[in-house]
C-alpha cells in the first residue's frame, strides 16, 4: 500500500498530524520486514517546505527512501492521496490517520473457521515481499465475524457509522473511511444454481457502496481442501476402531471417486435426502444411489482427537485448520482443487486493495 502526500500538506501548518501520519505509515513491528505502507512525495517540491524542514533526520530518510524505492518497482501504483484539495478521492491529514488507523477487514460468515482457507491463500500465493503475511502477523488484517450472511449487512453499516465523527465534522460519506472485503460462501448446489435472493440485495449494498466482495465459485470454503489432504487422513485413520474415524474413511472412499463437480457443490457435514434436493442436485448425484449417497448425506464426520476442547475436536472448528497445518496444502494443490484461476484472484483482490 502506497500513499501520496501531496506538497500542499507540507505547506501547511498541522506539523502534529503530519508527524503521526508518518508515524502511522512507518510502523515497523520487531521481525518484520515490511512498513505498514510506503509513501511518495515530489521531493523537488517538498524538500524545501516549511513542515519538512521541521521533520527530524530520521523521518526525513524515510520518506526519502520510500519514495525513491516508487522508482524500482515494477507496477508502481498510489492506494491514497493525502491533500488539503477537497476532491473526494484526497484525504486531509485528519481523514488519512482515520483511514490507516483501522485495519484491513477481511469479512466472512463465520471468521473463526473460514479465516484458515484465505490465510492458506495468502501464505501461498504471495511469492514476493512477503507483505500480505507480514499484515496478518502484525494484525493490519483482521477478520470480521458476521454470524451468517443475514448479518453481513449489519455489520458492515456498524463499521461503517464508526466513522460518523469525522464524517460529520468534515462534511464527508463515511464510506470513504473503511477498508475491507466481504468474502461469502455461494451455497450453491449445483454449477448453474443462480445466487439466492439474499445475495441479491447484499450484491445491490456492496455495489451502491462500493464495497469490495467475492462470493465463492464453489458450495462453500471446505470445498477449496486438497484432496492430498483429505486421502492423507484417510490413511492416518484407517486402522483406528473409533467409531467416527471409521466412518470418516468410508466417507473419503466415496469422495475419492467423486466428480470435480460433484465435489465442488458437497456439502460437508451433510447433504439433505434424496427426494429432498433440488432435481439439478438429484441429477448431479443420481450415480452415487444408493449406498454411497447414503454416506454423503451422514457427512464427512471428521474428528480432531488431538484437540483439547469437546467442541473444537468437530469438524465444524477442526477441519478447517488443514488449511494451515497440512502440509500437502500449498500453491499447487490448492490449485488443482480449484480447478482454476479463482483463488489467485481472491489473492489479487486483497493485495491490490492493500
Amino acid at each position: 500500500m502506497r500513499i501520496e502526500i501531496k506538497d500542499d500538506i507540507f505547506n501547511s501548518n498541522d506539523f502534529t498530524n503530519l508527524v503521526h501520519l508518518i508515524r502511522i505509515v512507518f510502523q515497523c513491528p520487531q521481525g518484520s520486514a515490511n512498513t505498514k505502507a510506503k509513501v511518495f512525495i515530489d521531493l523537488d517540491k517538498c524538500v524545501n517546505s516549511i513542515l519538512y524542514e521541521r521533520l527530524d533526520s530520521i523521518d526525513k530518510e524515510l520518506l526519502e527512501v520510500s519514495t525513491k524505492d516508487y522508482f524500482y518497482e515494477d507496477s508502481p501504483s498510489i492506494n491514497y492521496t493525502v491533500s488539503n484539495d477537497k476532491k473526494h478521492e484526497s484525504y486531509a491529514l485528519e481523514e488519512a490517520i482515520a483511514l490507516l488507523n483501522e485495519p484491513f477487514w477481511i469479512l466472512l460468515e463465520n471468521s473463526k473457521n473460514d479465516q484458515e482457507f484465505i490465510k492458506s491463500i495468502i501464505f501461498h500465493f504471495e511469492e514476493d515481499c512477503e507483505y500480505l503475511k507480514e499484515c496478518l502477523k502484525n494484525r493490519w488484517i483482521q477478520f470480521d465475524n458476521a454470524g451468517g450472511c443475514g448479518n453481513v449487512k449489519n455489520l458492515l453499516t456498524q463499521r461503517i457509522n464508526s466513522f460518523e465523527y469525522i464524517s460529520n465534522t468534515l462534511n464527508t460519506d463515511p464510506r470513504k473511511y473503511y477498508r475491507g472485503i466481504v468474502i461469502l460462501d455461494s451455497d450453491k448446489e449445483f454449477s448453474t444454481q443462480s445466487m439466492k435472493p439474499d445475495y441479491d440485495k447484499l450484491v445491490q449494498y456492496f455495489d451502491k457502496n462500493n464495497i469490495p466482495f467475492h462470493i465463492l465459485e464453489k458450495r462453500a470454503m471446505e470445498n477449496y481442501m486438497p484432496d492430498e489432504v483429505i486421502f492423507s487422513v484417510q490413511q492416518e485413520k484407517s486402522n483406528s476402531k473409533n467409531p467416527d474415524d471409521k466412518e470418516f474413511v468410508m466417507w473419503a472412499n466415496v469422495y475419492r471417486y467423486l466428480s470435480d463437480e460433484q465435489k465442488d457443490f458437497l456439502k460437508y457435514d451433510g447433504l439433505e435426502a434424496f427426494n429432498k434436493l433440488n432435481p439439478d442436485a438429484q441429477d448431479l448425484y443420481r450415480n452415487q444411489l444408493p449406498s454411497n449417497f447414503n454416506l454423503l448425506v451422514s457427512g464427512i464426520r471428521y474428528r480432531d482427537h488431538n484437540a483439547k476442547e469437546d467442541e473444537e475436536k468437530r469438524f465444524k472448528n477442526a477441519f478447517p485448520k488443514l488449511f494451515t497445518k497440512s502440509p500437502l496444502v500449498n500453491k499447487v494443490s490448492l490449485k488443482a482443487r480449484s480447478g482454476t484461476d479463482e483463488l489467485e484472484r481472491i489473492f489479487n483482490k486483497i493485495n491490490q486493495l492493500l
